[in-house]
């Protein structure tokens, strides 16, 4: 056997018909190895890193390529493959009969040559052959290799009843009633964007994880480019497929899948922030699911990540391992052990939800106060810390029935309008948008220059979401929300002009004393007050009922 050295990337294109053929004679699904996904990264992400691309010749034909990028620490040579903090998976390419072969080969010269060695390698799927191979050369080489894996849902259609799988799952969490409630609310509709719309990708995703911590940087600089030129390939076994999520002709979901050969590999997902409660992220997965399956695809890839959505699809899971392995010097070997320690502490932190969940939005929400926080933001923020460990909520009851109403000092005409949900979408108020999706009809002021919203009503259900009630309003009944206190007054007059025959609920808590007594002055009286108080794990809730009918239509929950 001889060992090439493939020095440039213009040098590296000899060889592209032999790479290619490699790996369609093997049926290769694994994108990340594909010679298009290796000779893009390399002329845009790569062109810095120490890459050492080696084919392996037998007989005069091309057997292998290992991929590989090094880097020096303590005079150790430490060989990866190529985009670690990039690619998802790695692999060697070589026709399975000549793995064994090629890996100890390759790996006996480059530990002769330097001696001091350590192999880190990510990204192995232990249902690949090509990770059993190298785990059983340094088993063979008694070198005793670290591994760490973390878990790689997927779900399998030849595996399931698809139909059956899709109704059950879809109905999890509620994402068929928030699908059936957005749809109701407006056009909502999947589409392939053009080359020239990719740019509401990018924006989306940085608007998903302005306050969180994201660290694939997909949307920053050379790595930008490189996601982009992938869009742009044609005829080659690896394919990028984006699907966007557009309601009335806004993007507010995404997935950027990776395909090679029946294998879609969910690479990049983000939502728009303000649609949260209508759970976009969930819809769109749904979505590439259904259409991944249709396409005769044989395997949809949901990635490596304990997120809960990812479980909820699956049909069985794989395990992608990083190994670590040193030449057997006492350099290497110390080196070694520092790695594996932090890489074992690594795995413990991933492997709990809590913790990813924790880092990624507590220390990416504070990420963001401190870059961009203003003083309300952090008062903010400190009251929902301390409300972690101790808090009180005392919240009023109020009813205006038609007989007890006060005639305002001036008149209201048609002061108010219904708010559309269009217009709603330019406020990029995500409570705003919640309210549609609790059922509310919003209310903006006629004159105003812009849609700001003066008030909300609901025909169906009075809530307190601060104290998580939710009952049914009585007949006749309506309820009034969102923050009402200086027009209160002109509000309970526009409402009584347009349903003079009604009885209007509202609200108000414990600080909201103005509030409180103008609400008396208009001829509310008070039916009920709710108490929650909580410190560390005591809690007590106390309903006080100070009319037969405000204390038979609710309960604290």
């Amino acid at each position: 056997m001889q060992l090439i050295r493939i020095r440039t990337d213009d040098e590296l294109m000899w060889y592209k018909d032999i790479w290619d053929g490699i790996l369609a004679a093997e049926v290769n699904d694994n994108p990340f190895i594909e010679f298009a996904w290796f000779y893009n990264w390399w002329q845009i992400v790569g062109r810095r890193a120490r890459v050492e691309l080696y084919a392996v010749e037998e007989n005069g034909h091309i057997i292998a390529f290992f991929p590989f990028t090094v880097r020096l620490r303590w005079g150790i040579r430490i060989y990866s493959f190529t985009g670690e903090n990039i690619a998802n998976y790695s692999g060697v390419v070589a026709k399975k009969e000549w793995l064994l072969p090629a890996i100890t080969f390759v790996f006996d010269q480059l530990i002769e040559r330097h001696k001091h060695v350590i192999f880190s390698f990510h990204g192995l799927l232990e249902s690949k052959e090509s990770t059993k191979v190298i785990e059983q050369y340094f088993v063979e080489r008694q070198l005793h290799p670290s591994i760490f894996r973390v878990v790689t849902p997927y779900l399998a259609f030849h595996d399931i009843d698809f139909q059956k799988h899709f109704n059950q799952r879809r109905k999890m969490h509620g994402v068929d009633r928030r699908e059936r409630k957005l749809r109701n609310l407006g056009s909502l509709t999947r589409a392939v964007p053009s080359q020239d719309e990719l740019w509401q990708m990018f924006r989306l995703f940085d608007r998903r994880w302005a306050k969180k911590l994201d660290t694939s940087d997909f949307t920053k600089g050379k790595k930008r480019d490189f996601f982009e030129r992938l869009t742009l390939l044609k005829g080659e076994a690896l394919q990028v497929e984006v699907d966007a999520l557009v309601f009335e002709n806004q993007w507010i979901a995404f997935t950027y899948g990776i395909c090679c050969r029946g294998r879609y590999v969910t690479y990049a997902l983000a939502h728009e922030p303000t649609f949260n409660i209508f759970g976009p992220g969930r819809l769109v997965n749904q979505e590439m699911i259904k259409r991944t399956f249709s396409e005769n695809y044989h395997l949809f890839d949901m990635s490596i990540g304990y997120e809960p959505y990812k479980f909820d699809w699956r049909s069985s899971i794989d395990f992608t391992r990083r190994m670590l392995v040193g030449s057997g010097t006492k350099r290497a070997k110390l080196l070694v052990g520092h790695y594996s320690l932090k890489a074992r502490i690594k795995e413990l932190l991933k492997g709990n939800y809590r913790v990813v969940e924790w880092k990624r939005n507590t220390l990416g929400q504070l990420r963001y106060l401190v870059k961009y926080g203003k003083v309300k933001d952090w008062l903010e923020y400190g009251q929902l810390f301390v409300e972690k460990f101790i808090r009180f909520k005392q919240v009023d009851l109020y009813e205006l029935s038609p007989s007890d109403s006060v005639t305002p000092h001036r008149p209201v005409g048609d002061l108010f309008e219904e708010l559309s949900i269009q217009e709603a979408m330019q406020l990029d108020d995500e409570e705003i948008i919640s309210l549609f999706y609790k059922g509310y009809t919003i209310f903006k002021d006629s004159f105003a220059e812009t849609n700001k919203i003066a008030f909300a009503l609901h025909a169906v259900n009075w809530r307190v979401d601060e104290l998580q009630i939710v009952e049914a309003l009585p007949k006749q009944t309506y309820f009034l929300t969102y923050d009402v206190y200086k027009n209160i007054d002109i509000i309970t007059a526009f409402f009584q002009k347009m349903k003079p025959a009604q009885t209007l609920w509202v609200t108000a808590s414990f600080w909201q004393w103005r509030k409180r007594k103008r609400l008396l002055q208009l001829g509310y009286k008070r039916i009920s007050r709710m108490k929650h108080f909580k410190c560390a794990r005591y809690e007590r809730n106390h309903v006080e009922k100070y009319t037969e009918s405000g204390g038979d239509v609710h309960s604290v929950h």
